[in-house]
């Protein structure tokens, strides 16, 4: 049987910056995500979102028409530029399909492969295709917690009220927190 999916997983600069007065990063994150949930549900499409030190990291899975039809979409999107594709491969599965858009917090995992890596601060741009596959795995692999609630899988049923309260504390405590460190690998 052919493959009939594709993987493209791709990296951008946001173009707001975190902590300024009038444009809450958290808010931006959280916009990012919501837009991205929703357009990945109706394309029947799956993946990842890392967010660190000013650059996105994203992984789709799906249908290579429907990748490249949001691709088109994202390429417009005035919140990040500079976007570029790491990696394009074709895939047997999809290996986030329980997942709209799985927002990861990992940077403890992520300071230590930067560490492996020789790379004082998370830029993506600078990724081999090995670094690239690298990073896909770990975002494949983490266990939802309660620090990394940004995104449920998409079988699970969202109760409302004070589970969502808790589901939009827990986004804005893991994006603090990505961005503390983010400042604190900076400026060590």
């Amino acid at each position: 049987m052919s493959n009939h999916y594709s993987r493209m997983v791709y990296a951008s600069k946001a173009t707001f910056k975190p902590f300024q007065a009038n444009a809450s990063i958290d808010q931006e994150i959280l916009d990012i995500l919501t837009t991205a949930r929703r357009e990945n549900q109706k394309n029947n499409l799956v993946g990842a979102l890392y967010y660190g030190h000013g650059c996105f990291f994203q992984c789709l899975e799906g249908k290579q028409a429907d990748i490249d039809e949001l691709y088109a979409k994202l390429q417009k999107d005035s919140r990040h530029h500079d976007l570029k594709i790491l990696s394009l491969q074709p895939i047997e599965e999809r290996r986030f399909s329980s997942w709209e858009m799985k927002y990861a917090t990992i940077d403890r995992e992520v300071r230590t492969f930067l560490r492996t890596h020789q790379m004082a601060k998370f830029d993506p741009y600078r990724f081999t295709p090995e670094m690239t596959a690298e990073l896909v795995d770990m975002l494949q692999q983490v266990d939802e917690t309660p620090v990394d609630g940004a995104a449920k899988p998409v079988h699970q049923e969202m109760h409302r009220g004070v589970s969502l309260t808790v589901f939009w504390l827990t986004n804005v405590i893991s994006i603090i927190a990505t961005a503390a460190i983010t400042l604190w690998i900076t400026q060590a």
